[in-house]
């Protein structure tokens, strides 16, 4: 009895003409329309859309460098130093799934004219970077910034999600399932 019901539920839900994805993909394979996100290194959940991706340039960064990453050949990434000498590679977005935590300060800004609160990850509270805003915007009643305001992800706190996919491994014996009802 128990071996009929796992074969009925097994060819429900892996039926002959149901394939598992091939995990071995590229950004390029993929078409234009493909939209791919950023996500949280520690959960996996989105943080924003790659089309997000902006360039704002930091008079206060230590490095600026222009390289490949996630797909794209041309990725603004800058270095940063904050007052206890960290040193963070970031990356600029216009939007972003994260919330900001205390009040906006105006020291130690990266950007003259903004204030800036930590930006952490919605579902597990990490640290990913800090959202700024313009300083004559900035209120307490905002905890967003404006649409002229941006945000700042640390890279080694998020990680795009084609890329996030193509770790993930079909375990062996989902392969085999394919065989059995053919």
């Amino acid at each position: 009895m128990v071996f009929a019901v796992v074969f009925i539920f097994v060819c429900l839900a892996y039926g002959g003409s149901a394939r598992f994805q091939d995990t071995d993909v590229h950004s390029e394979d993929l078409p234009k329309a493909a939209i791919d996100y950023l996500l949280c290194r520690h959960c996996g959940t989105d943080i924003s859309p790659l089309t997000s991706l902006t360039s704002i340039d930091s008079p206060a960064a230590i490095k600026k460098r222009i390289t490949q990453l996630f797909g794209l050949k041309e990725v603004k990434v800058q270095t940063v130093e904050n007052s206890l000498h960290l040193r963070f590679e970031i990356l600029t977005l216009s939007k972003a799934l994260c919330v900001g935590k205390g009040n906006w300060q105006s020291e130690d800004s990266w950007y003259p004219g903004y204030v800036w609160k930590v930006c952490v990850c919605a579902q597990c509270g990490r640290h990913i970077g800090w959202m700024f805003e313009p300083l004559h915007l900035a209120t307490s009643e905002r905890i967003y910034p404006s649409n002229k305001g941006f945000y700042i992800v640390i890279i080694s706190s998020i990680i795009n999600e084609l890329h996030a996919d193509s770790l993930i491994l079909v375990p062996k014996h989902f392969s085999t399932i394919g065989q059995i009802s053919d």
